[in-house]
């Protein structure tokens, strides 16, 4: 069988998808985008929902395990899919080259306006992509999570949007699935074995104020999206109390929500099966937590944000 090379800067056009990458911002982001492409046998003139998956990584790098596996898993399912890679320095800089005066691409709030470009680009290309542009679902892994959350609780300020160029309309998303996301990610001792962890999120400037910004947990208001959460109580990275605070923090602010908390796995868990499990003896697969893509997919449906 012969190799052949996919260049991912054209699309790549067949009867399933298009597939592409497209560069954002200046700090070295970008989007990678599994568009469903409509066909006559059902329907050539449907808009496919969109699911936005963003990954984890401490904003020190970004995991594949929560990247092209899921984007797959979700293009299967019948959604277009972006995979939003927010910039940043990369392994090798905290383990190997760290230099705590060096202002990091990651630093709050890059990753955010990132993540708003990208949702920008989509529903001005919604016609185009055959999107459906009422329907942008966001998912965040870990750190992830956090950035989602970021947008959620300020896609409606004044500030981002100064920041980002665009109408904030074009950038707000419709709903968010926290995966065992760090919604308080800066100066938090909790957060285990992330030593360098707040000079990834905050830069130079690890000022309370910015760190406060960064953290979302307790910025939850009436205009965040609806929210569908999941997390482990084994999570010895990110405490299961702040997903159990979150769902308190959503109810109080009457924003629709659903929350499953699983007694077993580790945290980073991904799909939770053998595609994004490369540890021994298989860990970081449960088919208890696999059912979270299945039950993420009934609560879209239930809340008009699916097909």
């Amino acid at each position: 069988m012969s190799k052949f090379t996919i260049d991912k800067s054209h699309f790549i056009t067949g009867v399933v998808m298009e597939y592409f990458t497209k560069m954002i911002g200046d700090k070295g982001a970008k989007a990678t985008f599994y568009l469903q492409t409509p066909n006559a046998e059902i329907d050539s003139t449907r808009k496919y929902p969109v699911v936005v998956i963003v990954p984890g990584g401490a904003y020190f790098w970004t995991s594949w395990r929560e990247m092209e596996p899921v984007a797959l898993d979700f293009l299967g399912k019948g959604f277009s899919c972006v995979v939003m890679e927010y910039a940043t320095e990369g392994r090798d800089f905290y383990t190997k080259n760290f230099d705590p005066t060096k202002e990091v691409v990651s630093a709050f709030p890059n990753p955010l306006i990132d993540l708003a470009k990208t949702i920008a680009l989509l529903r001005q290309n919604a016609a185009t992509w055959a999107l459906d542009a009422a329907k942008v679902n966001l998912v965040g892994f870990s750190a992830g999570g956090n950035l989602i959350g970021q947008l959620g609780v300020y896609w409606d300020t004044d500030w981002l949007e100064e920041l980002v160029g665009k109408s904030k309309t074009l950038y707000a998303p419709n709903s968010l699935c926290i995966a065992y996301g760090a919604t308080l990610m800066a100066k938090q001792p909790l957060l285990k074995g992330f030593e360098q962890l707040d000079h990834a999120t905050l830069g130079v400037d690890k000022s309370q104020k910015r760190a406060d910004l960064a953290n979302v947990l307790d910025k939850i208001n009436e205009k965040t999206p609806p929210t569908f959460i999941w997390h482990t109580t084994k999570d010895t990275i990110v405490p299961v109390k702040t997903a159990l605070k979150l769902g308190l923090n959503l109810e109080e602010n009457g924003v629709p929500y659903e929350m499953h908390i699983y007694q077993n796995g580790p945290h980073g868990l991904s799909l939770a099966d053998q595609r994004t499990d490369g540890s021994a003896k298989h860990a970081k697969s449960s088919a208890q937590v696999a059912t979270w893509t299945k039950l993420y997919c009934n609560w879209l449906a239930e809340n008009g944000l699916a097909f």
